[in-house]
């Protein structure tokens, strides 16, 4: 069973993982082996457009509040 702090380390180190591969430098392929793709990077780039920063992670953690304001299910189309 995975525990809630499991849970939030899993989405920060997921969201420091899109952030390293969204702005990569020239001394970070040496961190993933060799060049990264282009379009890797793209794809990171548009993940955290919707990607919880860390702060709001942070808030939902300290928050009693329902997390509904800031995830929810798909609206029906």
């Amino acid at each position: 069973m995975t525990l809630p702090y499991e849970r939030r380390r899993a989405l920060e180190w997921a969201g420091e993982t899109l952030r390293e591969l969204a702005y990569l430098r020239e001394k970070d392929e040496e961190l993933w082996g060799g060049p990264v793709p282009p379009k890797l990077t793209q794809l990171a780039r548009r993940i955290l457009r919707h990607y919880p920063e860390p702060w709001q992670i942070e808030f939902a953690v300290q928050s009693n509040e329902p997390l509904n304001w800031w995830i929810s299910e798909e609206p029906e189309r």
